[in-house]
């Protein structure tokens, strides 16, 4: 056990002897404004150590307990943390590059008005009550994390990459979140109303009773993911991408949908009524059920929708393409189907050839 270390001696001994630390007890010690860039440490304990404005770059800690540590406005550049544990750490302030956080304990550290970017990594780490209020995130990589009860509050996340990331009670209140990708992520009941969520992508995810209510998801994608009882009322969805999403019993109530694509996608029960639905892309949807009461549909593209039981009162269905749809018990009132386009006999007859 080393007890008489100081930070001074730590820098000497790592940037003049090139020491490598293995299996010794550095807890408390004060680093702050030190340099131990390129240090090696394994299974070495700092816990409670103060690392503020230290030079941690490209210095890899392996195995090694940080529990309580502070980090302010250190330099990560390039520092690699390996199998630690840093629960309840402190990285406020810190504005980092290519940092890499891998197989490593991080409940409740914090991360308030940091700068994370350039391809930093968090890999296979417990990320549970983590602060990142305020924070700025750009083209960060979060793969495999355990990210329940995280707060970016006030956060900008830009080009960041969630990948099979759990999520629950994650606070997103007053976020930015745009050209990001959240694949395979679970996130039911997220709050996401009247956040800018521009040209984010939710591919494969579960995002079941998440509310995007007034939110901006211009160019969104969803594309494959489960959105039964979601809701999306007065969003903005231009050109948004829902291709063979689950959306049963949703809610898009005043929304605007302009050129959105939803082929494929089940959206039996779900209400769209007053929705801005021009020139969309609705082929082979399952609207069974459906409502769309005052929705403007006109332009859009409903070829093989089953419209079974669905209520498309005072629908506006101006060149509407109704090509072989599916119409038991759905309901009409005040629609003038005389301005949509039925089937075409030659197109149908071309669908069928070679079919038995």
């Amino acid at each position: 056990m080393t007890n008489s270390m100081t930070g001074q001696e730590l820098s000497r001994r790592v940037k003049d002897e090139g020491d490598i630390f293995n299996e010794e007890d550095f807890s408390g010690i004060i680093c702050t404004e030190t340099d131990i860039s390129g240090g090696i440490f394994n299974n070495v304990c700092f816990d409670f150590c103060d690392f503020s404005k230290a030079n941690l770059k490209e210095t890899t800690f392996n195995k090694c307990s940080m529990k309580q540590a502070v980090f302010a406005n250190a330099n990560l550049n390039e520092a690699r943390f390996i199998n630690c544990n840093l629960n309840s750490s402190n990285f406020k302030e810190i504005n980092t590059e290519s940092v890499k956080f891998i197989d490593s304990q991080m409940v409740q550290t914090n991360f308030t008005d940091t700068a994370i970017g350039n391809m930093s990594l968090f890999s296979t780490v417990n990320l549970t009550q983590a602060i990142f209020v305020k924070s700025h995130l750009d083209t960060a990589v979060f793969n495999d994390c355990i990210m329940d009860n995280i707060d970016f509050s006030q956060s900008m996340i830009y080009k960041t990459t969630f990948y099979k990331c759990q999520f629950s009670n994650i606070i997103m209140q007053n976020a930015s979140i745009t050209l990001s990708l959240f694949h395979g992520a679970a996130l039911s009941e997220t709050n996401f109303s009247k956040m800018d969520l521009s040209q984010l992508q939710f591919h494969e995810s579960t995002l079941d009773k998440c509310n995007f209510s007034n939110a901006k998801l211009i160019q969104g994608g969803f594309m494959w993911a489960k959105l039964d009882n979601a809701i999306f009322d007065n969003a903005t969805l231009e050109f948004a991408n829902f291709y063979g999403a689950a959306l049963e019993r949703s809610s898009f109530k005043n929304s605007l949908m302009k050129m959105a694509g939803m082929q494929s996608a089940k959206l039996a029960g779900s209400n769209f009524s007053n929705a801005i639905l021009n020139h969309a892309q609705m082929e082979g949807v399952d609207a069974s059920k459906a409502m769309f009461t005052g929705a403007n549909l006109s332009y859009a593209d409903l070829s093989h929708a089953d419209l079974t039981g669905a209520d498309l009162t005072n629908t506006n269905l101006t060149m509407t393409n109704l090509h072989n749809i599916k119409t038991d018990e759905t309901i009409w009132a005040g629609s003038d189907r005389a301005l949509a386009r039925g089937t075409c006999q030659k197109r149908l007859k071309a669908e069928k050839w070679g079919t038995k």
